[in-house]
């Protein structure tokens, strides 16, 4: 049974306490042993949250939503909000999987799909909760087999990405991840310049070298880079940096070698932004993969 399968999966995963980051950019795995309350600060982009075993609810403001293992939930855009783990102890700990949704992910489905000429969707909600259907379901456990070895994970798991944001805009779900990337005239040099950006990674671009590759004035491409991808072209750049930074490191490299091959000119510069995305200082990072 895939629910079975996935609850099995996120379990592999999420040995610690606490959050655990994957070898793919953007997916943690989370194991709670006992009732708790926690604040959460949602990043770039949307974020999709299963649940494997027990029960938990997120608060924001007014709204309170609650998510088991038969619900997924997704969060929209950056914000600041309350987790209570209700249901778990010792023997049945609390396990889930969150993954955040890259825009140029969703923007590229959404230019496959011939979606990005349609007329904007009135804004989305905060924050959305739904019942885990089998295709979506079948998405989600494609990418966590996929991300238990390293080959798959560098093949498998980007095209298990696509799919599951693919079943997503085809659900209920839709109108949440479109809000992500806004659609306009401008959104296929948006995209192009998103696929700039993440092959030249390591190179030192500004705006103006970005707008020129596109053939955008500078001011002007950074406006609708803004509007269709709900960042600026510098912050997307940053993270695009770090995930870069990360994989360097777990590939053996130190943190000043990853922080120069991520762009990066300052060491502490480097080492504060990773700890503030990551939650730990690069080398302690890279050591605790290298412990599991």
């Amino acid at each position: 049974m895939p629910a079975g399968e996935r609850a099995a999966l996120i379990a592999s995963q999420a040995e610690a306490e606490g959050c655990t980051d994957a070898a793919f950019p953007g997916l943690r795995f989370v194991r709670v042993s006992r009732p708790s309350i926690c604040p959460i600060l949602h990043a770039l982009g949307p974020t999709l949250t299963v649940v494997g075993q027990g029960r938990t609810t997120a608060r924001f403001d007014a709204v309170e939503l609650e998510v088991d293992a038969s619900r997924y939930a997704i969060i929209a855009r950056e914000v600041v909000f309350e987790e209570a783990v209700m249901e778990a102890d010792s023997t049945s700990p609390y396990l889930a999987m969150s993954l955040e949704i890259p825009p140029d992910a969703i923007a590229r489905v959404l230019l496959a799909l011939a979606d990005v000429s349609a007329e904007p969707v009135a804004e989305a909600a905060l924050a959305f909760v739904s019942d885990l259907d089998a295709p979506i379901e079948d998405a989600i456990v494609r990418l966590l087999r996929a991300i238990r070895d390293p080959v798959e994970r560098r093949i498998v798991a980007p095209l298990a990405l696509e799919e599951l944001v693919f079943r997503l805009l085809r659900s209920e779900a839709a109108a949440m991840v479109r809000s992500a990337v806004g659609r306009d005239r401008d959104a296929d040099k948006v995209h192009a310049a998103m696929r700039f950006l993440r092959a030249n990674v390591e190179r030192p671009l500004s705006v103006e070298d970005v707008a020129r590759h596109v053939a955008m004035s500078p001011s002007h491409f950074a406006h609708r880079f803004r509007a269709v991808a709900r960042v600026s072209p510098m912050r997307y750049l940053k993270q695009l940096r770090l995930q870069h930074a990360r994989a360097l490191l777990l590939s053996g490299l130190r943190a000043s070698e990853a922080a120069q091959r991520a762009g990066y000119e300052s060491a502490s510069h480097f080492s504060r932004d990773f700890k503030r995305c990551f939650g730990a200082a690069p080398g302690d990072y890279a050591e605790r993969f290298r412990k599991q």
